[in-house]
């Protein structure tokens, strides 16, 4: 069973790679591994095993897609999944906006001030 688990993991994150941009079927020349992709939102190659850009950053710093560029693959990678409307987008702003945790936090408050409340009575006739 946890061969099938790691199998699911590497598919998905196969398809992830593949939703950022398109895997090319040549070899790093650092690494030796199958694993270069296209990025299309920066247009650039990287070897996603040596988690290194193939191509160097133009140097222009209006250009739409080298002045935007993470230094690793891997952070686009990532900045990937946190795109508008995506679950990790909402996870990730419920984690730094906790409201709802912060309004459960306010109505156990007051249910223990009532508890607390309710025991200072009983103690004070009963105690």
């Amino acid at each position: 069973m946890k061969s099938r688990k790691n199998y699911l993991r590497f598919r998905r994150n196969q398809f992830k790679w593949k939703l950022i941009g398109w895997h090319s079927d040549s070899i790093c020349s650092k690494c030796g591994e199958k694993a270069i992709y296209q990025i299309d939102k920066y247009d650039a190659w990287c070897c996603a095993s040596c988690n290194e850009w193939l191509d160097e950053v133009c140097g222009d710093p209006d250009c739409p897609y080298c002045g935007q560029r993470p230094k690793t693959p891997y952070e686009a990678y990532f900045m990937a999944d946190m795109e508008a409307g995506s679950a990790g987008q909402n996870k990730r702003w419920r984690c730094d906006n906790y409201q709802h945790k912060t309004n459960g936090m306010i109505r156990y408050k007051k249910r223990r001030e009532a508890i607390d409340a309710k025991g200072d009575c009983y103690e004070k006739f009963h105690g």
